[in-house]
């Protein structure tokens, strides 16, 4: 399926076991006329800064290429380059994260991460009578796969001549909505399945929506959040408005995913419980592939160091905890390791804005799959 903009961990693991060192670029789109340069004049001062830090030509040419080829104002590029190539690139829309150049041994994805976690998998449907129209998003992607959805029942109005038969036209007509209704819940159900989405954005006709909510499977109800947005199918130059509001759903889910996920941090904070703190003991939870989420906060990027190696659970925290058969290790931005071994070990990662309450203590952590 076409998802526009690829932020998912599959492409996000070829990045990882790229060769180093990797340039990781995030530059605002904007033009940004405050700041006194144009686009153009901005990125190639980053690309100096790049070149001090030790660039390649190579490298530094092939992600001008991949500035040059982007719709400006478009948001953020994010780009990481590495054996003179670009290896992964994506445009973040509506990306906070303003211009960041880094060469080092491991990509930097924190900022990347962070704009994926508040854009979750979801599906937006516009309903009416005869069918829905259906865009399924998966995570972190900014374009949908389009579906369509159309009822067998073409009997949908109910506006037929008076007299005795008035009656019979009515029930004719709500029986049709209905069977449309059956299929589209059968339908969503489905691409909720498909792309995972525990967030389902719903517009259109009043009663349509009405029989389609009676009508959505059982785990779509108990485990999928329902967000009513704006418009309906027909072209009614709602489309611009009903983004916004997605977007600001969306991000508004993304939200609460990260609370709910430290309220369960806070939940297993015992002796018994599957949650570990602080670098050291994280650090030993990804060593022994135990972790199933991390939680790190953006604002420990650049503050301490640690080391990996070639495997994803190759990894340390201070020289003493280095593995002693000689496995060649490579130090690197703590933060950036451990989320390297995590996505690496199949572990998901969540971002935490510095300063956000119930933060693992020095700022890592994580809930682990077992005791």
């Amino acid at each position: 399926m076409t998802t526009g903009t690829e932020t998912g961990t599959r492409a996000l693991r070829d990045v990882l076991t790229a060769p180093g060192p990797v340039l990781s670029v995030y530059f605002d789109l904007d033009p940004r006329p405050e700041m006194g340069l144009d686009a153009e004049e901005r990125w190639q001062g980053l690309c100096r800064h790049l070149a001090d830090q030790g660039a390649g030509a190579h490298e530094l040419d092939a992600l001008t290429r991949r500035f040059l080829s982007s719709q400006p104002g478009a948001g953020v590029l994010a780009a990481f380059a590495a054996g003179g190539e670009v290896v992964h690139s994506a445009v973040l829309p509506g990306c906070e994260q303003r211009d960041l150049v880094l060469r080092a041994p491991l990509p930097h994805l924190l900022p990347l991460l962070a704009w994926r976690q508040d854009h979750p998998a979801h599906v937006v449907a516009v309903v009416d009578r005869t069918g829905a129209d259906l865009r399924l998003y998966l995570d972190g992607a900014t374009e949908g796969a389009r579906r369509t959805v159309i009822g067998a029942d073409d009997e949908i109005e109910r506006n037929r001549p008076g007299g005795r038969s008035q009656m019979r036209y009515q029930h004719r007509a709500e029986d049709s909505w209905e069977h449309n209704a059956v299929q589209v819940a059968e339908a969503l159900g489905t691409a909720l399945a498909e792309v995972d989405a525990h967030v389902l954005m719903l517009a259109g006709d009043v009663r349509a929506r009405q029989f389609l909510t009676k009508h959505l499977p059982a785990r779509v109800r108990r485990d999928v959040s329902i967000r009513p947005v704006s418009g309906s199918r027909s072209p009614d130059g709602a489309w611009p408005h009903r983004m916004a509001q997605i977007e600001a759903e969306t991000r508004r889910a993304g939200h609460e995913a990260t609370a709910a996920l430290l309220h369960r941090l806070d939940d297993e904070r015992s002796p018994r419980g599957h949650t570990v703190e602080g670098t050291y003991a994280t650090m030993r939870a990804l060593a022994d592939g135990a972790l199933r989420t991390l939680l790190i906060t953006d604002g420990l990027a650049g503050r301490r160091t640690a080391w990996f190696g070639p495997g994803p659970t190759h990894i340390a925290d201070q020289p003493a905890s280095l593995p002693p058969d000689r496995t060649p290790m490579v130090r690197a931005d703590l933060a950036d390791t451990a989320v390297r071994s995590a996505l690496l070990t199949g572990a998901d990662v969540r971002v935490l804005r510095p300063g956000t309450p119930g933060t693992p203590a020095q700022g890592i952590g994580g809930l682990t799959r077992y005791t």
